[in-house]
C-alpha cells in the first residue's frame, strides 16, 4: 500500500507541476476506427517504461494487466495504472466532434480515435 501511495503522490506531483496541456484546436476532429467485436478501446499501463498505450482489448485483459502491475511492486508500473485510469476517465466525454490536439489518441466510445485536421 505504501508503494501505491508513493506512486499516486508522484503522479499528483507530475500533474501539478508539469507544463500546461496543449490546447485543443477548433479545426480538428476525431478520426474513429472501431475495435473488433468483443473488444473496446482501453488504456493499458506499460510494462517496461513510464506511460500507457491505447489498444482494442477486453475488460478482462485490462484487469489482468492492472493486477500484474499492482503485484509487481514497481512504483513505475503502479503509476502507469493510475495514469491509464485517469486517461480512461477523461475520455468518457469524447465524441467524434470533440475538439482535440492534432495527433492525439483517445478512446471515443468503444473505438480508437486519432485527432486529425477537419476538412
Amino acid at each position: 500500500m505504501r508503494r501505491f501511495l508513493l506512486a499516486l503522490g508522484l503522479v499528483f506531483g507530475f500533474v501539478v507541476f508539469s507544463a500546461p496541456a496543449a490546447s485543443a484546436a477548433d479545426n480538428t476532429r476525431w478520426q474513429v476506427e472501431p475495435c473488433p467485436a468483443g473488444t473496446k478501446a482501453l488504456w493499458l499501463p506499460r510494462v517496461d517504461r513510464v506511460g500507457t498505450d491505447l489498444s482494442c482489448t477486453t475488460e478482462e485483459a485490462r484487469s489482468a494487466a492492472v493486477e500484474a502491475a499492482a503485484d509487481s511492486g514497481s512504483p513505475t508500473r503502479v503509476m502507469n495504472v493510475v495514469i491509464a485510469a485517469a486517461q480512461q476517465f477523461a475520455d468518457r466525454s469524447l465524441t467524434a466532434e470533440s475538439p482535440c490536439v492534432l495527433g492525439a489518441k483517445g478512446a471515443v466510445g468503444e473505438a480508437i480515435g486519432t485527432c486529425v485536421a477537419s476538412r
